[in-house]
């Protein structure tokens, strides 16, 4: 392995950011569990909770893999593969399949039980969780990232790039589900547009970091693909966090432009995928009050 200050370097970088990013996880769970969890389902809450666990384990693991390097290791056994590395690996497998559910189920919700759209996506996301599981056991039998490299390099490659496919068929899937649902309502098409942004930026992060980690793992005879695959599991588990809170977000403003009777609430709710009642095309209805008062101030003036 060539430029091993290069690979010591980008893991002193990803492990830091990894336990930042743990860091915000607990901050959004705890978020969550505040304020955005009521009307989920046990289903939900529990996805919850899981993620949050496994990611506390994933980070349990590249600490020790960071400590077996950094401290109890030398140089000269950059090559050899902690053990704790190799099942990180399969736990940001399993967190991001978890994570492809979740919006799967979404989008088989919102796009009325279409299992063209959502079963080639499920598909590929349980492919991919196949072969990370492969790698990281691989891993563990080879004990060398150049012998692994060598004998099924390509497995990893792979893993990364049906995750990234898988990453950018969620996106696409959600923005034209969310661009069909427009109506000719400016303030229900604002809300519509923020939720098409936001699904563009979530998903570009999670789908250009896994890009990222598989050019350099292709590409250079290093460990610096490491450092960014640290992270990935934490910015699937965020982004499901984020998705899930930005729901109590959305309530709010649908709550402030409801009393103007701009905005259809039930739109805005965006309630949990679980819910097995199907959607109903909605139309924003726009609703004027009028009041009127009667008093007998001037009946009584003389």
């Amino acid at each position: 392995m060539t430029n091993q200050e290069a690979s010591l370097g980008a893991i002193i970088i990803g492990t830091p950011l990894a336990f930042l990013l743990t860091g915000m996880l607990l901050v959004q769970c705890y978020i969550y569990w505040k304020t955005s969890r009521s009307g989920d389902t046990w289903h939900i809450q529990s996805l919850v909770a899981i993620l949050l666990l496994l990611d506390l384990i994933h980070s349990m693991f590249v600490w020790i893999a960071s400590w077996k390097w950094f401290v109890t290791g030398r140089e000269k056994d950059l090559d050899k593969i902690p053990v704790t590395l190799s099942l990180s690996i399969i736990v940001t497998a399993i967190s991001t399949l978890m994570a492809h559910s979740m919006y799967s189920w979404r989008i088989f919700k919102l796009s009325g039980r279409n299992y063209w759209i959502t079963l080639p996506i499920m598909t590929l996301a349980v492919l991919r969780v196949v072969a990370a599981t492969f790698s990281g056991g691989y891993m563990i039998h080879l004990k060398s990232f150049e012998t692994f490299r060598v004998t099924a390099g390509w497995v990893i490659s792979l893993g990364l790039a049906l995750s990234c496919i898988v990453d950018v068929l969620i996106t696409g899937a959600m923005m034209a589900i969310l661009r069909r649902t427009r109506v000719k309502s400016l303030t229900m098409d604002s809300v519509i547009d923020s939720l098409i942004i936001y699904t563009l930026e979530n998903g570009s992060v999670t789908a250009i970091t896994t890009v990222a980690s598989l050019v350099c793992w292709v590409a250079m005879d290093n460990l610096i693909f490491l450092g960014l695959h640290f992270v990935i599991a934490k910015l699937y588990a965020n982004s499901v966090l984020a998705m899930l809170n930005y729901r109590q977000f959305l309530r709010r403003t649908g709550e402030s432009r409801s009393r103007s009777g701009l905005v259809d609430m039930e739109v805005i709710r965006l309630r949990s995928v679980s819910s097995s009642t199907p959607k109903i095309p909605v139309v924003a209805v726009s609703i004027n009050r009028t009041m009127q008062m009667h008093t007998d101030f001037d009946t009584r003036r003389k």
